[in-house]
């Protein structure tokens, strides 16, 4: 019979639903050296266990599991050397009784020299497994042996260690060897593969979705995998394995035998104080447990591998506990000390109020303090609605309790979010029910619940009667707020400013005032750190500051507003539209006419179904970009949609005007010459849109009406010629006096080409009859200011027709294409290179190419070639 003692010196025998760890087999076998470093329950014995099954068909496998009797260096070498024996080593030639002989009174490292002695002499291949390790750490003496073993082990030895926490070893010389692998709990972890492994060989039929449940909750941690293939079984509700194994009696008790038992008084302790929540950080943790160690002990639980992991390297770093080990760990502070649990949920509310409300709701709840829980949630409420958090508010309001002191705002936020779904006559409801509760709000509460009921009144106003009627009330309750004695909450004062804001967006009027208003309610959220009502009030603004012309700036601003909201999951936030439609509005002006249409037909996916003012605005830019494109049937269903919101009443002011000069552009596409001349022809409905005359213009232009055209871009007003205007007009008006033969079209070309250069206006240019395009060639000869930019739209609007320009059939490259039309100028070489951000040598090479495709030999014979071959 095996006695205890011998039973540490054998591998422990491999469970029938053992899973092959393929992905790690090569990572064991790959260097003399490897150690698996993770908690209980991470498969590092099972491990080490196949990899010394698979070494001893080889060779010879030591295995020794550690216990604290090891922590005596006499004690660790007597159970190597007695391990070393029951491995079979002595069958393989090994002579061990001279050491034996001498474990009772040599001193521990002459054995063990003596042992590597016996290693080095073994003419088969060794491996020597530490399982446990752990039971070393404060035992330097003994850790030294281990560490002297390491460094003198012969080359035909293969040492693998295992423990939860490795204890002060020298393995920096291995590393830098390359003699090491180093394994953490986070590659021992089942991956997805592996954990639909085990519930399949467990003989479970679990659907992909539960599956992908347990793996989720368990972290891919083997042990809590394996307990939720036991509850499946004994539960049998499948979908639920994940809940129920937050209450598994049998994983709590494994936990507390194998983790929370081997650790200090100390830091036991900590750990039921600290597992609140999943994530954590040192303040929080000392609010709760009034310390100021918590960074100090989160650091040693960091170290000793617990089941903790940092979760990101900010300026107050967090903490994530794994979800299953805080979850029951929590479970045995409320069952043991239900009084202290109660104080900590209280103190973690107060903390977490200020940084997440959800959060904090949660722990007032926890504690049993519903009516915290209702003042939090009334304090947060509006400010969670502006950041995106619907569900988090409809969360809250499921837990809340009905009567309260408090319950006035949980009628107002279901009246905001019936608001936002379009349920204007419903939210009328709540907002009514919220009145009858005033009266039971605190008298201190008072001047924030009437601010907040204000907010969903001017919400309701606004998404029923369109965004421009909430205006005037808005902008009375700015006053309101202004001259108040008590201070505004931010979430508040933002979102009038930027509804405010929004409404005159959309009238495209007061451009000065709107953009105030705007980068105002983007200040007040900044500071108040509502991220989502902050990059909502940024995207909102990028349409109005086209009056300030630095297009390429906003789009810089929109761009960086979409990172933003990206990086934190937000996507598809309605509220982020209007820079989506910007972009797409640049393309369009750019002449990038498939990202503008993908740009454009996004917002309109993502826009609020009630903001038909900016669906009114986007479906006007979109109708331009399918005309350019070509798409006459997409154009004709845009404008006819614009045609079904003016009908219902949802128009404003401009909007005539605005479908008139676009319904002459379709018409002039479809053939239909006569009805588009005689619409463009037409008196214009005033107030008038900015592009209404321009699109005029530009049907009579089309129509063969130059003079007509240029008449009506001299009705042009002066406070409309913003720059995409001036560039569109200019462009026009210097095809029209192409036309009409009046060498005065070069100083219109020279001022559209002055308009586009900065932000690559080329859009306008692109889409020009064939006139400008022989006006854009000759303009180089004629002498120009901007020869980088015609040369680029040149270039545009010869991508994809290569040209035949020899008989060998040799086509000048896209590149060369460009290179081409700046030849046509009196640049330089290096002048070219610094244009296209290429180097000299570079530009030199593109050069002699098009020398030798147009079998010529200088720049003015290529010149002259490329206009022979209308290459200009």
């Amino acid at each position: 019979m095996v006695g205890p003692r011998q039973a540490r010196m054998t591998p422990p025998l491999l469970s029938a639903h053992t899973i092959a760890r393929s992905r790690l087999v090569p990572l064991v076998d790959r260097r003399p050296v490897v150690v698996l470093a993770g908690m209980a329950g991470y498969g590092k014995s099972t491990l080490l266990a196949e990899a010394s099954r698979r070494r001893q068909e080889q060779g010879v496998a030591i295995w020794l599991t550690l216990d604290d009797s090891d922590r005596a260096p006499a004690r660790l070498v007597s159970d190597l050397v007695s391990a070393a024996g029951i491995s079979g080593l002595e069958r393989a030639g090994a002579d061990l009784r001279p050491v034996r002989e001498s474990t009772l009174r040599a001193e521990p490292q002459t054995l063990v020299d003596s042992l590597l002695e016996v290693f080095y002499d073994a003419g088969v291949p060794l491996t020597l497994v530490f399982d446990d390790l752990h039971h070393l750490t404060g035992a330097p003496a003994s850790a030294s042996l281990v560490d002297h073993i390491l460094r003198w082990a012969p080359a035909n030895m293969r040492i693998a260690i295992a423990a939860r926490v490795v204890p002060p070893l020298r393995l920096q010389r291995l590393r830098l060897d390359d003699r090491l692998t180093y394994l953490t709990h986070e590659d021992l972890a089942f991956g997805p593969e592996e954990t639909a492994e085990a519930v399949r060989v467990a003989g479970l039929d679990l659907d992909v979705e539960t599956v992908d449940s347990i793996h989720r909750t368990t972290g891919g941690w083997p042990a809590g995998v394996r307990m939720a293939v036991l509850a499946a079984r004994q539960y049998g509700l499948r979908r639920q394995v994940p809940t129920q194994l937050r209450r598994d009696q049998a994983l709590a008790e494994y936990l507390a035998t194998e983790v929370l038992a081997s650790l200090t008084d100390e830091v036991r302790e900590f750990v039921l104080d600290s597992t609140l929540d999943e994530q954590v950080c040192a303040p929080l943790i000392d609010r709760v447990r009034g310390t100021h160690n918590a960074e100090a002990l989160l650091e040693q639980c960091l170290a000793d591998g617990l089941f903790l992991s940092r979760a990101s390297s900010t300026d107050e770093p967090w903490y994530s506990w794994h979800p299953l080990f805080a979850a029951h760990v929590h479970r045995r502070l409320v069952t043991a000390h239900p009084e202290r649990a109660t104080v900590q949920h209280r103190a973690a509310a107060a903390w977490w109020s200020a940084v997440d409300a959800p959060t904090a709701i949660r722990h007032a709840m926890a504690a049993g303090d519903a009516e915290l829980a209702s003042k939090i949630f009334a304090e947060h409420w509006l400010e969670m609605l502006m950041e995106g958090k619907e569900d988090a508010v409809l969360g809250a309001l499921d837990q809340l309790p009905h009567s309260s002191a408090y319950c006035g705002d949980t009628h107002l936020a279901r009246a905001l979010i019936l608001v936002q779904q379009g349920k204007t006559d419903e939210a009328r409801f709540e907002i009514d029910a919220a009145r009858v509760a005033a009266g039971d709000v605190p008298e201190a509460d008072q001047d924030g619940f009437r601010d907040r009921m204000a907010v969903v009144e001017l919400f309701r106003t606004g998404y029923g009667l369109g965004l421009s009627a909430a205006i005037e009330p808005g902008e009375a309750l700015l006053e309101r707020f202004g001259q108040s004695r008590h201070p505004t909450e931010p979430a508040v004062l933002a979102s009038v400013q930027m509804f405010v804001g929004m409404g005159e967006a959309r009238l495209q009027d007061r451009r000065g005032p709107v953009l105030e208003m705007l980068r105002s309610s983007a200040a007040t959220a900044h500071d108040a750190g509502l991220v989502a009502l902050e990059l909502s009030a940024l995207a909102e603004s990028c349409i109005p500051a086209v009056a300030e012309g630095r297009l390429s700036e906003i789009g810089a601003l929109a761009m960086s507003v979409l990172t933003r909201a990206e990086d934190r999951g937000w996507v598809g936030l309605a509220t982020l539209a209007p820079a989506v439609a910007y972009l797409g509005w640049l393309d369009h002006w750019r002449g990038n006419l498939h990202e503008s249409r993908a740009e454009l037909e996004r917002s309109l996916s993502m826009m609020l179904p009630f903001d038909w003012e900016l669906r009114g605005l986007t479906l006007n830019f979109l109708t331009k970009t399918y005309l350019s494109l070509g798409d006459v049937a997409g154009a004709r269903r845009a404008t006819s949609q614009i045609k079904e919101l003016i009908e219902s009443g949802r128009r404003s002011p401009t909007w005539a005007s605005m479908l008139a000069g676009l319904e002459g552009l379709v018409l002039l596409a479809e053939g239909s010459k006569r009805e588009a001349v005689a619409l463009a022809m037409s008196p214009v409905t005033e107030p008038g849109y900015p592009m209404a005359r321009p699109h005029r213009a530009a049907v009579l232009l089309q129509a063969g009406l130059p003079v007509e055209a240029l008449a009506e871009l001299g009705r042009v007003r002066a406070e409309d010629r913003l720059v995409h205007v001036e560039c569109f007009c200019r462009c026009i008006e210097a095809e029209a006096r192409a036309v009409l033969g009046r060498p005065n079209a070069h100083e219109s070309l020279e001022l559209a080409l002055a308009a586009a250069e900065r932000d690559q206006l080329y859009g306008p240019f692109l889409g020009a009859g064939r006139k400008l395009r022989e006006l854009l060639k000759s303009h180089l000869r004629h002498g120009t200011s901007h020869a980088t930019t015609v040369t680029q739209i040149l270039g545009r609007i010869s991508t994809g027709q290569p040209h035949d320009v020899t008989g060998r059939s040799e086509h000048l490259t896209q590149r060369e294409h460009v290179i081409l039309q700046y030849l046509a100028t009196n640049l330089t070489a290096a002048e070219i290179a610094d244009a296209e951000y290429i180097s000299l040598h570079t530009a030199k090479t593109h050069i002699s190419h098009i020398y030798q495709k147009l079998g010529v030999s200088s720049r003015r014979a290529a010149i002259r070639r490329a206009a022979e071959l209308e290459l200009y």
